[in-house]
């Protein structure tokens, strides 16, 4: 739960910086169909995060060095754990490169990404042992590209606001996350709505926009909404040696491993004291036991969340 100087803050935040963009994505949801959105952002510190460079025959826009620091939220998915409800700390990074020169419409310039966008939403902590997969940070990567039509980074000429957006079929989208799932989605569409563009928004040099820095908040969204993947529970190793009293590796002796439900497995030490257990499932609390015709030895409990390689044991004096 954050702190109420934290969501005071929040509020703020999404109160100065959030009204255009959710105008704008309530337009792009409802061009693109019945889609729902599952997931918003909004900067931290509400700064010139998003960087647009004009190299002339290229241009780049990404986040600052090391991501922007963003408040960033699940809605709409059933099942989430605690760990995923409400504003999470995270840090945001955008990757993009084009070759294709902007040019005005109307009293809009746009600016064609030509190329594979990338954005990263990264937890700074990974969730808790249970909730997810993988690395346990990565609450959502988005991958967007042109396909009926090119992505394209629009505003007024001469203003301080633009918009960036993806939506199938016009784009091709994916989402990937550590969390979520989202096999069962057809419509994928995203809007990234940026404020305090500095300098104002215009074509330079190439016909590629001026280089630009801008803060940014953004919504996703799809059809159906994702779900909630909860993890499975994967096997583990215990493995480690069995010492004798002298300080040397044990070799033959029994080491028995008895699972919380009562199932029992049972190996023999190695030539220098060694032994393994693999495929254990984890989640569980497991008791190991080192039975010896010459040594006794002290019985460990231990919590199995993950591999565990230095489970060691001393014959008792």
């Amino acid at each position: 739960m954050k702190t109420s100087l934290f969501s005071t803050k929040i509020t703020k935040l999404l109160l100065v910086n959030f009204t255009i963009g959710l105008l704008f994505f309530a337009s792009i949801l409802t061009v693109s169909g019945q889609t729902t959105t599952f997931a918003q952002f909004l900067e931290q510190n509400g700064t010139q995060d998003f960087v647009f460079t004009n190299n002339t025959s290229s241009a780049t826009f990404r986040t600052i060095s090391g991501g922007s620091p963003i408040a960033f939220r699940y809605q709409n998915i059933a099942g989430l754990p605690p760990a995923l409800q409400g504003f999470q700390d995270a840090h945001m990074f955008v990757t993009a490169t084009t070759t294709v020169p902007g040019a005005p419409n109307g009293g809009n310039v746009e600016q064609f990404l030509n190329q594979t966008v990338t954005v990263q939403i990264f937890r700074d902590t990974p969730a808790p042992i249970g909730v997810g997969s993988g690395s346990r940070v990565n609450l959502l990567t988005a991958i967007f590209s042109p396909n009926a039509n090119a992505p394209t980074i629009s505003g007024s000429n001469g203003g301080n606001s633009a918009t960036l957006s993806a939506t199938t079929p016009d784009h091709n989208v994916t989402f990937t996350s550590d969390f979520i799932g989202f096999g069962l989605t057809t419509d994928r569409n995203l809007g990234l709505s940026f404020s305090s563009v500095t300098p104002s928004l215009g074509l330079g040099a190439g016909n590629f926009l001026r280089s630009f820095t801008a803060a940014g908040t953004g919504t996703f969204a799809s059809n159906p909404p994702p779900v909630y993947v909860p993890p499975t529970a994967a096997g583990a190793t215990i493995s480690g040696q069995v010492f004798a009293a002298e300080g040397i590796g044990l070799r033959n002796a029994k080491v028995l491993l008895t699972e919380s439900n009562g199932t029992t497995y049972k190996t023999v030490t190695g030539s220098f004291g060694q032994y393994s257990f693999p495929e254990i499932q984890s989640g569980q609390t497991v008791i190991v036991t080192v039975i010896s015709q010459r040594y006794t030895f002290q019985t460990q409990v231990v919590t199995l969340q993950e591999n565990i390689s230095d489970l060691n044991f001393f014959a008792n004096e």
